[in-house]
């Protein structure tokens, strides 16, 4: 099987139940469930993120940094560094569900038992609240609206 039949793709609404808990969709479970994940704090067009990352887009952030060249072994040193301690190990419990640790909720604006929005990247999806999402959206739109000039897909 190649990587595209495994790809996270597509939106969903779901809704962070009392225990911080968000329903991952079950096409993505084989990519997303299929062993460790990570939590990483960032953001996406300017806006606070929860990215939830797979092995594979875990190690080709690493694999990224190492490829810098121009970098000393220091400055690869400093942002591994920094990729670590902004990332949690989890993964997906029986039912398919992501547990995202209170904490890690203040930052991207995920309230307890409020929608969610779920966007796939491929090797990793982001989570965020509906508000910033469409913020996203607008901020997205504009910057790739010159690259689908030439592209013509959207």
């Amino acid at each position: 099987m190649t990587a595209l039949e495994h790809a996270l793709e597509g939106v969903y609404e779901h809704k962070l139940d009392p225990k911080s808990r968000v329903s991952v969709p079950s096409d993505w479970r084989v990519s997303a469930g299929s062993g460790e994940l990570r939590l990483l704090q960032s953001s996406s067009y300017g806006l606070a993120v929860l990215r939830v990352l797979t092995q594979e887009e875990y190690a080709n952030m690493l694999l990224e940094v190492d490829s810098r060249v121009e970098w000393t072994p220091a400055q690869k040193k400093q942002m591994k560094g920094k990729l670590h301690s902004r990332c949690l190990r989890t993964s997906l419990n029986p039912q398919g569900k992501l547990l995202i640790p209170k904490a890690w909720c203040d930052s991207p604006a995920l309230e307890q038992e409020s929608a969610v929005v779920l966007v796939g990247r491929g090797t990793y999806f982001e989570v965020f609240n509906p508000e910033r999402y469409q913020e996203m959206c607008s901020r997205e739109d504009a910057e790739t609206e010159a690259l689908n000039a030439e592209l013509d897909f959207f």
